[in-house]
């Protein structure tokens, strides 16, 4: 953690877990996602997000691995997911190797993804809402992919039956992505 105790640095350089403070009481609760000072100071770098996305999925349902030329912060905010981020950053001393946390309502956990790094979840509850800020406008055949079941990424997902959409089934492996790190 950062001294500020909010701020959780992972083994992949630049991918930190955010878990800030929910005040609860009879009406329900108050959280803050983030502050922009805190990230930029725990990041090293300046972040302007320039977008934000939401998607709600059913249980199984898997999404990714996605590449985006932009940074990402992640939140599961109803449900819970398994949040796996993948390091594809041909420079990176941790290339190929990935985390995974569940976030959700048991933790209200975010992650901040850099950018070059790889994005998948998979939905755990009955049905979740996963929201994401950018930094970049998204377009078509600006993000990269991998596939999901790559076996050298190595992910252990929490289901035998994920839900993927047709695209995410035919993704390349690591290795045809990014042949020269092989």
């Amino acid at each position: 953690m950062t001294e500020n105790n909010f701020i959780e640095t992972t083994e992949l350089e630049g991918v930190l877990i955010i878990e800030r403070p929910v005040y609860e009481d009879a009406r329900g609760f108050f959280r803050e996602t983030f502050r922009k000072g805190e990230l930029e100071n725990a990041f090293g770098q300046k972040v302007d997000f320039v977008q934000a996305n939401h998607s709600r999925s059913s249980k199984d349902s898997l999404r990714g691995i996605h590449i985006a030329p932009w940074h990402k912060l992640v939140t599961c905010t109803s449900g819970q997911v398994q949040q796996v981020v993948v390091d594809t950053r041909p420079g990176s001393p941790t290339f190929g190797k990935h985390i995974s946390i569940t976030m959700g309502e048991d933790n209200w956990r975010s992650v901040f993804i850099p950018e070059g790094c790889g994005n998948a979840f998979l939905v755990l509850s009955d049905i979740a809402d996963y929201t994401y800020l950018t930094t970049d406008h998204w377009a078509p055949g600006k993000e990269k992919e991998v596939h999901f079941a790559d076996s050298d990424v190595g992910i252990i997902w929490q289901t035998e039956t994920p839900i993927v959409s047709d695209k995410d089934k035919h993704n390349p492996t690591l290795r045809e992505v990014y042949p020269e790190k092989f």
